[in-house]
Order: C-alpha cells, then structure tokens, then sequence
C-alpha cells in the first residue's frame, strides 16, 4: 500500500509539471541534493557520493572544464542541461563507476545531446512520445510514453568498439529494440528519456536552497529559482523521504 501511494503522488508530480521547460538554476549543493533524492547515489555514504561527482566535473561532465557554468563569485549554476548530462551518465555506471570512454562520447557529443534532452522534455506526450498501448492475449495492456533514447553502444572485450549516432526512438521503436535486435552483446538498451526529465525537473523543482555545498542548507523551498537573495540563513537539510 505504501509503495502504491507513493507511485500515485510521483504520477500525479509528473503530471502537474509545467508543460513548457522551466529554467533550472541550482548551486552545487542543491544539484547534489537533486541527484541523491533521485537514487544515484545509491547504498554509497553521502560523503562517497559527493566525491565521485566532484570527480566527473574534473574530467569535464557536466561543465567544460574552467569555463561553463561558473559565475563571478565562483559558483556553479546547473541548468536542466546539466543536470541531464548528469543524471544520464550515472545511469550509465557500471559497477557504480561511469566508463571513461563513455564518459568522453557524452562530452563529445554534448551539443546533440542537448538538443535531445529538451525535446525529451517537450515530447514526453506528444510527438515521437505519445502514448502507446500494447496489448497481448492473457496479459495485461502494456502502456508506454514519452522519448526514448538509444545512444547505440556497444562494448567488445571490455573495450566501447560503437558509440551513436545517438537516436530518439518513439515507445514502439523503442519496443522494437528489445523485441528484434541481437541485444545479447548491446551493454546498454534505449533509456526513457523522457521520464529521465520529468524525474529531474519535479525534483529540481522542490530542491531547497543551499548556499554552498551540501553541508549549508536553507529551509526555505521554491518552485523555480529565478532570484537569489543575498544572504539567507543556514539551516537543516530536509531528510530523504524516498
């Protein structure tokens, strides 16, 4: 019962989000806060996990290195974008670790990539990403949405021999994917990309306000960062209800 009312208050999150892509504007403390309210961060300690993040921002993702995302005060402003790229690669992990040459073809690839993660967004039900139902004899209809995206990897001895072109498949593209192709030596299947986005936007949309880092919360919450006041006082991070 209790898992069925959470679905029911996650479905109904989704379904009153703005029909248009808000803008997302979080600091670093808030978009980790983002990442492990949407269980990337998994059984690892808090402090593990802010680690390996710090780690990726390193080798460039979600920010080119020195340049994107910083402002005059040295703060990092994460987008929706951003946000995405991250959320994307650490679906990617294996073994809890992002592969380093997927790592590099996210990267390479950022400019499409971006495009992708706002029309997964516009999309998630209408156009490619409409909904679908499947229906089978002596089973229950399978109802399908939104954009999927398959970045067509393909690993060979433990090395990526294929990555992309990165496509964005339709529920019954996508359905055909797993039904037809050889998936036996694909390490990664098409990705909901649509339910990716509304996962990261409902829940950056409820992130609190920290100034710096994840230890200096604000209790104070707001639907879309737009202004930043200049001094708020510290506070108590709000514990994960999930």
């Amino acid at each position: 019962m209790r898992a069925s009312r959470i679905d029911t208050r996650a479905r109904a999150a989704y379904e009153d989000l703005p029909k248009s892509l808000p803008k997302i504007e979080l600091h670093h403390g808030e978009a980790l806060w983002v990442l492990s309210r949407l269980g990337f961060s998994g059984g690892a300690r808090k402090s593990t996990f802010y680690e390996y993040i710090k780690s990726l921002r390193k080798l460039g993702t979600p920010f080119d290195r020195g340049a994107i995302g910083f402002t005059r005060r040295g703060l990092a402003n994460y987008s929706y974008c951003h946000l995405m790229e991250l959320a994307l690669a650490l679906t990617l992990r294996v073994y809890h670790v992002v592969p380093d040459s997927v790592l590099v073809r996210i990267i390479r690839h950022r400019a499409s990539l971006y495009r992708h993660y706002r029309r997964a967004y516009a999309e998630r039900r209408t156009g490619i990403g409409i909904p679908t139902v499947v229906e089978a004899v002596d089973h229950a209809p399978i109802h399908m949405r939104g954009v999927f995206l398959d970045l067509q990897i393909n690993f060979s001895g433990g090395k990526l021999v294929k990555f992309g072109p990165a496509k964005l498949l339709s529920p019954c593209e996508a359905l055909t994917v797993f039904a037809e192709r050889d998936i036996a030596a694909r390490a990664f299947l098409p990705i909901n990309l649509s339910l990716l986005s509304e996962r990261v936007v409902s829940t950056s949309l409820r992130a609190p306000q920290i100034r710096r880092g994840p230890r200096t919360p604000i209790n104070k919450r707001r639907s879309v960062k737009l202004n930043r006041p200049a001094r708020r006082r510290a506070g108590k991070l709000p514990a994960s209800s999930s």
